[in-house]
């Protein structure tokens, strides 16, 4: 399908408030997920993403893809964990090794805006656990036990 050396994955975890808005001055999007958008050639609706996750049962999550699954694309991976109190969910992209050194700036300054609300640990940043799945174009997968769609736009 594609060389696997050819992209990048970036992958943060942090309250989707942060991801989506920012910190410590939200906004209607996050200034850094926008910029994110726009090299990647994307557009993505923030209210709805709000929607679904806000209308997710504790325990089940699905994760949303947007882009091309091989080259460029944002996943918002949805999974409410019972016991997480601060809505914490998986952020990444998948882009090609060209536009890479940019995305990795916006997604470390995504990192940063979590670090300033809240540390968090336990978590692989360099391989995010739905990254091989979603390279693959991989319609199911499976997470946390439970099954995550995969929406593609």
């Amino acid at each position: 399908m594609f060389g696997i050396d050819k992209i990048c994955t970036f992958g943060i975890a942090s309250p989707i408030w942060i991801i989506l808005h920012g910190y410590p001055d939200p906004s209607d999007i996050n200034p850094n997920l926008s910029k994110i958008m726009e090299i990647l050639g994307l557009s993505i609706d923030i209210k709805e993403i709000n929607s679904i996750y806000d209308n997710t049962p504790c325990d089940k999550g699905d994760i949303l893809v947007y882009g091309d699954h091989a080259n460029n694309c944002i996943v918002f991976d949805l999974y409410k964990d019972p016991t997480d109190q601060l809505d914490v969910i998986d952020f990444g992209v998948i882009c090609k090794k060209s536009i890479s050194d940019k995305v990795r700036e916006l997604v470390d300054a995504m990192r940063n805006e979590t670090d300033k609300k809240v540390k968090i640990s336990g978590y692989d940043f360099t391989s995010p656990r739905w990254a091989h799945c979603v390279l693959k174009g991989e319609n199911y997968i499976y997470s946390y036990v439970k099954q995550a769609i995969i929406y593609c736009n």
